[in-house]
């Protein structure tokens, strides 16, 4: 049962439901695909990834609620999603998207996180970095793996934090990181150099010292290569 349930979430994707364009060769999975936290449980804190071994618990007491598809996770500005660290996570490449749907509550809040357990941080090493700012729009801070380069920093001009579901993606080619949001461009920079990597796991809807989302994200998925633009305009 398991297989068949494995291949099901690859005729997903190749359905268009997760991604347009078909299924890799790697258990039925679209090509790359190595975290999906598809917030679907019945009940309890665990996460499961359904394509990969590093599964989650919800921290502080968060409930589920209906999402984008099926179940989702309602953030209510404390609590959060850990997801256990793999290597795939330091990916050269990679693109995150997940759907949000934030409240505008004019301050700070977190879609994902991946620089440690505290904050400012003991040492600069973040490798994944997206949230909103107060008026709404997104907005990230990188490092790069030569120590004393100047931080890496992307902000968005559009606003996600309405209300309103939004497919947030952020793409990592190794020369550029670009932000989408629901399939549009938002944001480019260029890279000076390579990403830092760390061994923490994956804060989904915060980060340390109490900045968190508020309102329901669901679907959140990372590829460790670099979607294209037509790719990301294709997911579902």
């Amino acid at each position: 049962m398991r297989t068949m349930w494995v291949i099901g979430v690859g005729c997903m994707l190749s359905a268009g439901l997760l991604l347009a364009g078909g299924c890799g060769a790697v258990a039925g999975r679209a090509v790359g695909l190595e975290g999906y936290w598809a917030f679907d449980e019945a009940s309890g804190d665990a996460v499961k990834n359904a394509v990969g071994p590093n599964h989650g618990a919800i921290q502080g007491g968060l409930k589920r609620t209906q999402g984008r598809r099926g179940k989702a996770v309602s953030f209510d500005g404390k609590g959060y999603v850990l997801v256990a660290s793999a290597p795939y996570l330091n990916s050269t490449q990679y693109t995150f998207a997940a759907w949000v749907n934030l409240q505008d509550t004019g301050n700070y809040q977190y879609i994902v996180w991946r620089g440690g357990p505290e904050f400012p941080e003991a040492k600069e090493c973040r490798n994944l970095d997206v949230w909103v700012t107060m008026s709404g729009t997104l907005s990230g801070i990188l490092d790069y793996a030569e120590a004393g380069q100047t931080r890496f920093i992307l902000e968005g001009t559009t606003k996600v934090a309405d209300g309103q579901w939004h497919l947030v993606v952020c793409v990592n080619d190794g020369k550029t990181v670009t932000f989408y949001v629901d399939g549009k461009q938002d944001a480019q920079g260029t890279l000076a150099g390579p990403l830092a990597t760390n061994s923490f796991p994956l804060w989904i809807g915060a980060r340390p010292a109490d900045v968190a989302a508020t309102g329901v994200i669901d679907e959140v998925r990372f590829f460790d290569r670099a979607l294209t633009p037509e790719q990301v305009a294709e997911l579902k």
